[in-house]
């Protein structure tokens, strides 16, 4: 390209970057902007809804983030192994243990707690066990017997669970694209544009308008060796970013020029952020405990917090449980991401011999 600076692939290689904080950030938009529907009813009085005059909320933006940084992650993934079997052990070990631990907790804690029934007609209902076929991801339930039935937005439990599916099946969609050899700049950029296009033509739904995302941040990967990292063009973006957002055309803006910007300050050295993580990484932990408790939050002060209240008192105790879960659950489960499946079990097995010896 015609820009002056450092290109992405410089970047990567040098190890420094600032995208946990940045997907810290954007999970920590999801409970600010769901604060509001679970108190007021709707998004009606959220502050980026009324900036964008109904275009976006900050959840919509911070789902946009995390498809972006996901396309990115997810292609140098499957590029990097080159191995269907291992990309998927890997993918998987991020997703499900974390999932599987926050679906048990809500079935066999939280909702024992919070219903309204007896327990013995709460664990008699059919459809408290068939909560856990959430677990799968494409048969999510949002309710459980009789829990949350009097709060503002009554009976969901956990409604951020919805983004999963979509983000499992992109991770598929790059398998397929690596094994059919179609993980190709050109041919990407291709489904880019008409993703784009078929999003602004009104189909698609939600897979056009996420895949938007989630490809533009595999564009990125792909073209990482000619896109420059550049503070004018940065400075340019933002500005279309901004003025987009105020006056129209915003989501138009989003996935190319937001892309952009999510990438400049990932790779910006001078923002010395890289060692945010060094303890964790609790991002997705937060977005899949958030709504829980924001819902409990309501429950317990009688639909009478303000979004900001619920904010403030939900975010401690999510990041509490997302760094218990983190250290407890996934950070263990990642382990065995480079464990063949022979060694795994023959390690089972060895161990289960020599006990009985």
């Amino acid at each position: 390209m015609f820009l002056k600076g450092r290109n992405i692939d410089e970047c990567i290689n040098a190890r420094k970057n600032n995208l946990d904080i940045i997907r810290f950030f954007a999970a920590t938009l999801v409970i600010f902007s769901h604060a509001y529907p679970l108190t007021y009813g709707n998004n009606g009085s959220e502050p980026f809804a009324i900036f964008t005059n109904g275009e976006m909320t900050f959840g919509e933006l911070a789902v946009s983030i995390f498809f972006v940084i996901s396309g990115f992650l997810i292609t140098q993934s499957f590029v990097r192994s080159n191995d269907p079997v291992k990309y998927f052990k890997a993918r998987s070990l991020r997703i499900f243990p974390g999932l599987i631990f926050c679906v048990l907790l809500s079935v066999f804690i939280l909702g024992p707690i919070f219903t309204e029934l007896s327990l013995m007609d709460y664990f008699k209902n059919r459809d408290t066990y068939e909560y856990m076929s959430t677990i799968t991801l494409y048969l999510i339930q949002y309710d459980l017997p009789g829990v949350f039935q009097t709060n503002v937005w009554p009976t969901a439990v956990n409604g951020s669970l919805w983004t999963l599916w979509y983000e499992f099946f992109f991770y598929i969609v790059v398998a397929i694209l690596g094994v059919t050899r179609l993980l190709d700049r050109r041919f990407v950029l291709a489904c880019f544009i008409l993703s784009s296009i078929v999003y602004f033509m009104g189909i698609g739904g939600f897979y056009s308008d996420l895949f938007r995302y989630f490809s533009a941040g595999m564009v990125f990967y792909l073209y990482r060796k000619q896109i420059k990292l550049n503070g004018w063009f940065a400075i340019l973006s933002l500005v279309i970013v901004i003025l987009t957002a105020k006056f129209g055309f915003f989501d138009y803006a989003l996935s190319i020029f937001g892309t952009y910007l999510i990438f400049y300050i990932a790779f910006d050295t001078r923002l010395k952020l890289e060692n945010f993580g060094k303890y964790g990484d609790f991002s997705y932990g937060i977005y899949i405990y958030a709504f829980p408790f924001q819902q409990i939050m309501v429950y317990i002060f009688h639909n009478q917090l303000s979004p900001l209240k619920n904010f403030l008192y939900s975010f401690p105790v999510t990041l509490l449980f997302a760094i218990v879960s983190w250290h407890l659950v996934e950070k263990r489960a990642l382990k065995y991401k480079n464990v063949s499946f022979k060694a795994l079990f023959s390690k089972h097995s060895m161990g289960g011999t020599s006990k009985n010896m």
